[in-house]
């Protein structure tokens, strides 16, 4: 958390400063207490001047473009965009980048309390696109119309085989933008229990959960994704697709749809949630 889809609703929010030009990109004095961050202020220091020509959604990152650098971003487990006005809002307690632009009484300010987040420069776009978490990156949940051919040729790779779909599905070589929330939910909508290996699945489910992703993952775009904590848009409001979660975070409450408590497995670490009746 934030996956694909909370990702998708900042960068859309964030669409009103394409074509801004930057006045200043400033480091927190917070986030000098970080290595990531530590004495990185002077390449943040280019972009004064620099006009941002597009924002774009990779998988779970955020791209800023300008003419020539980039700026790679990722939200990690808490982080987030707020856009405020100049002098007439409290900044974030929790802040490590400031964004400001000519002309242009609000500025932009990344915000990330876990600081599992990142911001860093990258040379050009095709530095980006040879960074391993961008070139190993599956195909994308949120594309439209889903790459049904493609989704059904890499979960049909060996590796895959004998390992359990819940653990399968987070893994961002197969699906970029799906995590813990949306794994299960995703299954819940399939009806597949998150237990099942892999080579179990016949074409006919493999195909149900590619559109069930499908569905999922715009359904809450829809509805400015999930806020269980932290997480906002950059206008400051919070999502609402929580309020039809069928199984996440739901472990000891009643299934919906057939009255079964709902159960919580760990796997790989990481939580899953799924009704042991309605899904098979």
């Amino acid at each position: 958390m934030p996956e694909g889809p909370e990702v998708e609703c900042t960068r859309q929010y964030l669409q009103s400063l394409i074509g801004k030009t930057v006045k200043k990109i400033q480091l927190t004095e917070l986030s000098q207490k970080y290595p990531k961050y530590q004495n990185r202020q002077s390449d943040f220091d280019w972009f004064k001047g620099q006009r941002v020509t597009d924002i774009e959604r990779i998988g779970k990152f955020l791209v800023w473009h300008f003419n020539g650098k980039i700026i790679l971003n990722h939200l990690g487990m808490s982080g987030k965009w707020i856009l405020l006005k100049k002098g007439s809002q409290k900044l974030p307690s929790h802040s490590k980048a400031l964004m400001y632009f000519e002309k242009n009484p609000q500025y932009a300010v990344f915000d990330d309390i876990r600081n599992f987040g990142q911001f860093k420069v990258f040379e050009s776009y095709e530095k980006v696109m040879q960074h391993d978490p961008i070139r190993k990156m599956g195909i994308d949940g949120l594309a439209k119309p889903f790459p049904m051919k493609e989704f059904l040729a890499k979960i049909n790779k060996p590796n895959y085989a004998n390992r359990e779909i819940g653990a399968v599905l987070v893994d961002q070589k197969l699906v970029a933008g799906v995590g813990n929330i949306y794994k299960s939910e995703s299954l819940a909508l399939a009806k597949i229990n998150p237990t099942r290996l892999v080579k179990t699945l016949t074409k006919k489910e493999r195909k149900e959960l590619g559109l069930a992703i499908s569905k999922t993952l715009w359904k809450a775009v829809d509805c400015n994704g999930s806020t269980f904590s932290t997480f906002q848009i950059p206008t400051g409001q919070e999502g609402s697709a929580q309020n039809w979660h069928k199984v996440y975070g739901k472990h000891g409450e009643i299934c919906q749809n057939c009255k079964t408590e709902i159960t919580r497995i760990v796997q790989n670490g990481r939580s899953t949630f799924f009704c042991s009746v309605c899904q098979k």
